[in-house]
C-alpha cells in the first residue's frame, strides 16, 4: 500500500511541477524494481520530452530496450546519448555491448575500444571483447583478451572461466584444467565451475580427478541435471559402462522432460545388445524432441539388430520423411525393403 501511495504522490508532483527531473527519476526507479518496464519507459520518454540532453535517462531507457531486445531502440537511444556526451564511457560500452548482441562486429569492437581509451584498466571491456572475437571463432584473439582482463582482476572467477572455455576450444586440455581450477578455487560453491573443471579432467582422460569434481558438483547441488549427464559420459568413456547406466538413469529420474539422457543411455545399451530397452528409451525421447530424424534412425537400427525388418523398414521410412534429402537413407531404406521383398518372394 505504502508503494501505491508514493506513485500516486509522483504522479501528482510530475503534474504539478513538470520541470522537477528527480520526480521522473523516482517514479522511473519503482517501476524498474517492480519490472514494470513498459511504465517506466514511459516515465522516460516525458522526462526526455522536457530534458532531451538528460544523458542518464537515455542510457536507462537504451538499457530497458536491450533489456527487452528492442535492440534498433536500444541503439537509437545510446546513439543520441553518445551525440551528446561522446566521452561516456558507460554509453560507448553499453553501444559495445549491444551491437554485440545483434552481430555487429566492427561495429562493437569499435565503441569498446571507445570504451578502452576512455578506461584503460576496464576488465570488464576486456573480457567483453574477448566474448566478442570468441562468437567471432577467433580463438587465439579471444584468449588474449580474457587473459587481459585476468590480468587486471585476477579474483574475478567468470574471467577465468570465459578463458577456459576457450583453451577447452583450442583442445589445450591443461590450460583448461588450471584456470577452471582456479575459478572453483575462488568460489567453491559454484556448481558450473566445479561441472567444468570435472568435464576438463575429463578430456584429460584424467578420470579420477574428474570423478571426484563431478561428486563435488552433485553435492554443491544434487538436482544439476548437467552434472549427472556429464558424469556418466565421462564413466563411459573409461568403459565403466555400469556406472555410466546407472548415472544416466538417475538423470532421467531427475528430468523426465529432456531427451539426451534417454538417446545417451540408449546408445550404450545398442553397444550391449540391449535392443529392446534402448528401443523404449528412443520411443520416450521422440515426445521430447522435435529433431526426430536421427532418432528414427537409431530406432530403425536396432530393430534391424532385433531381426524386426517390418519395424526397422517403417522407421527408416519415417526418417525419409523427416529429411527427404537425405540420400544415405533413402539409399539404407531402399536397400532394406528391397532385401526384405526378396526374402518374401523366395
Amino acid at each position: 500500500m505504502h508503494k501505491e501511495i508514493l506513485i500516486e504522490d509522483l504522479k501528482k508532483k510530475i503534474n504539478e511541477m513538470p520541470d522537477v527531473d528527480e520526480n521522473y527519476r523516482a517514479l522511473a526507479n519503482i517501476y524498474v524494481a517492480d519490472e514494470d518496464y513498459d511504465s517506466a519507459l514511459n516515465i522516460y520518454e516525458k522526462l526526455l520530452a522536457k530534458f532531451p540532453q538528460d544523458i542518464q535517462a537515455l542510457i536507462n531507457t537504451g538499457s530497458i530496450y536491450f533489456y527487452k531486445k528492442e535492440y534498433e531502440k536500444a541503439i537509437e537511444n545510446y546513439l543520441r546519448a553518445n551525440q551528446i556526451e561522446p566521452s561516456s564511457y558507460a554509453v560507448n560500452f553499453n553501444l559495445g555491448n549491444v551491437y554485440a548482441e545483434i552481430g555487429s562486429f566492427a561495429n562493437a569492437l569499435k565503441y569498446y575500444n571507445n570504451a578502452l581509451e576512455l578506461k584503460p584498466d576496464s576488465a570488464d571491456v576486456y573480457n567483453a571483447i574477448g566474448f566478442l572475437y570468441q562468437d567471432n571463432e577467433e580463438y587465439q584473439e579471444s584468449r588474449v583478451y580474457y587473459q587481459k582482463a585476468i590480468n587486471l582482476d585476477s579474483d574475478c572467477a567468470e574471467y577465468h572461466i570465459n578463458l577456459a572455455n576457450i583453451y577447452q576450444k583450442m583442445n589445450e586440455f591443461e590450460q583448461a584444467c588450471e584456470h577452471y581450477k582456479t575459478a572453483y578455487e575462488l568460489d567453491k560453491s559454484d556448481k558450473k565451475a566445479c561441472l567444468c573443471l570435472a568435464n576438463a579432467y575429463a578430456s584429460l582422460e584424467n578420470f579420477g580427478e574428474a570423478a571426484k569434481y563431478f561428486e563435488r558438483t552433485t553435492q554443491i547441488d544434487p538436482n544439476y541435471y548437467p552434472a549427472w549427464v556429464c558424469w556418466a559420459i565421462a564413466s563411459a568413456d573409461s568403459n565403466d559402462l555400469d556406472k555410466a547406466i546407472m548415472l544416466f538413469k538417475h538423470a532421467i529420474e531427475l528430468d523426465v522432460s529432456k531427451p539426451n539422457a534417454y538417446l545417451l543411455l540408449a546408445n550404450i545399451l545398442i553397444g550391449e545388445k540391449r535392443y529392446q530397452e534402448a528401443v523404449s528409451l528412443f520411443e520416450k525421447a521422440l515426445v521430447l524432441t522435435p529433431n526426430k530424424t536421427k532418432i528414427y534412425v537409431l530406432m530403425a537400427n536396432a530393430y534391424m539388430m532385433l531381426e524386426d525388418i517390418i519395424s526397422a523398414v517403417k522407421y527408416y521410412r519415417l526418417a525419409m520423411k523427416e529429411d527427404p534429402d537425405n540420400l544415405e537413407i533413402k539409399l539404407i531404406y531402399t536397400d532394406v525393403a528391397n532385401n526384405f521383398i526378396l526374402k518374401k518372394v523366395s
